[in-house]
């Protein structure tokens, strides 16, 4: 199968898919299973997982609505799973990974569950027993328990194991009251087993989908929460869970909070307080005086995001800006602050050119495209292409997300005009040139404010 074909199996739109769309792409996908080129087998096996637990049945144009069909969607997947594993054991692997998110739906768990009790009795080489034993768990639940009011099964010796139980907690409310507030006891009881051993609590959080405004007026604050268990445990999460854990959860619900990293940079989380710090992509006027202060960290590692976030999204450029990252073109064009920015490592610099409005004013339409025409002309940027955040199968069009408009060029330059917070205009102009080269030149001027 040639790749012009395979990236269409792949980038195909499931979503539009009508009944008679299927049988084609089942046989094609299938195919890219046994193939040798192994990022083709993973995409393949996210797709043709995403398709039969889900996609097929549950679209409002599905016409398979029985069990039984279901059933047998579900089997057959199982069976392909197997024929092509015989050969390339990453496919099995591979589609474990995906049942952390998909198959737990009614009625696959029918046969999903002996097939997976199969594998493990099974053993096959090269799958991990951790992953078929979480899968078990989060597809057919929990065993059940008395005596105690969490599992034992949270215990396991393996941690990916008990990362699994934790979030099958989760994804059924356990510990939960009707109104969604905690159960002081739960709370208790799953903090004190996280602090003996971490790798529980942000499995759980991760599968309740709950936010910071689900506990407006209530007694418990997620943020302290977790920046206790931050503060208090002696030894860091494991690196090998299945979900998102503490750390992750605390670096977004802390964004944006300066009492919050403050805590963490007490507990000594120099990683968490910079994610935290820079988390947010646009200017939160209290974490002005933070990241400030951040820029002038002796780490570079520490200091050279928060200068690059004050001059990505606040328009400052930090007395201590270092001087290979961030430039500053105060004198480029009237009326605007130009900041040339480079991201990544030395020797694979992305570099962006940020715009903004002098005096905190706003460009119209006619204000923001002869800034952008000039530094980034139509003749350079190419014709405008579809947006990856939009549909597969839309047309090449700006993409808009809240008052923002994204733009794509099929010359592989971005260019997002963030919009004012209220009415028309944009506040702040975002040019990335892809795969161009043309501010080099702009880079290499003299005038670093």
């Amino acid at each position: 199968m040639d790749g012009n074909t395979a990236q269409s199996l792949l980038k195909a739109s499931l979503h539009a898919f009508q009944p008679e769309d299927w049988p084609d792409w089942y046989a094609g996908i299938a195919e890219l299973l046994g193939i040798d080129d192994a990022n083709i087998r993973a995409a393949a096996v996210e797709r043709v997982t995403m398709a039969t637990l889900w996609a097929e049945h549950f679209l409002p144009q599905s016409r398979i609505r029985t069990d039984d069909a279901r059933l047998a969607r579900a089997a057959w997947l199982t069976e392909l799973v197997d024929r092509a594993s015989s050969r390339h054991p990453d496919v099995t692997r591979g589609f474990l990974n995906e049942l952390r998110h998909k198959g737990d739906e009614k009625p696959f768990p029918k046969v999903l569950v002996p097939w997976l009790r199969g594998l493990l009795d099974r053993q096959p080489a090269g799958v991990s027993r951790d992953m078929i034993e979480g899968a078990i768990v989060l597809i057919g639940g929990i065993e059940p328990w008395q005596g105690t009011l969490l599992p034992p099964a949270l215990d396991h010796p393996s941690n990916y194991v008990r990362a699994c139980v934790a979030h099958a907690l989760g994804r059924t409310g356990y510990g939960q009251g009707e109104d969604g507030s905690f159960d002081d006891r739960f709370i208790g009881e799953i903090t004190a087993r996280e602090l003996a051993r971490p790798g529980i609590a942000g499995p759980y959080w991760s599968a309740t989908g709950l936010t910071l405004s689900d506990f407006d007026g209530s007694g418990f604050d997620p943020v302290d929460w977790m920046l206790g268990i931050v503060e208090q445990r002696s030894v860091p999460e494991p690196r090998d869970l299945p979900f998102n854990g503490i750390d992750f959860h605390i670096h977004e619900l802390a964004a944006g909070n300066p009492e919050a990293i403050g805590r963490l940079i007490d507990a000594g989380r120099p990683d968490l307080v910079i994610m935290a710090a820079t988390e947010i992509r646009d200017a939160v006027p209290a974490m002005t005086p933070l990241l400030r202060k951040l820029g002038d960290h002796s780490d570079p590692g520490m200091a050279v995001p928060a200068q690059i976030h004050l001059a990505r999204y606040y328009g400052i450029l930090h007395p201590r800006a270092d001087p290979t990252r961030i430039r500053h073109l105060p004198d480029l064009r009237e009326g605007v602050e130009v900041f040339v920015i480079r991201h990544g490592e030395p020797g694979c610099f992305s570099v962006q050119m940020v715009i903004f409005p002098q005096g905190g004013a706003v460009l119209d339409d006619p204000g923001a495209w002869a800034v952008i025409d000039e530094i980034l002309p139509p003749a350079v940027r190419g014709e405008l292409a579809r947006h990856p955040m939009d549909m597969p199968d839309a047309e090449p069009a700006p993409f808009h997300l809240g008052r923002d408009q994204l733009r794509s060029y099929d010359a592989g330059a971005n260019i997002v005009l963030i919009g004012a917070f209220d009415g028309p205009g944009w506040r702040r102009l975002e040019l990335s040139p892809g795969r161009l080269k043309p501010f080099g030149e702009m880079w290499n001027r003299d005038d670093n404010g």
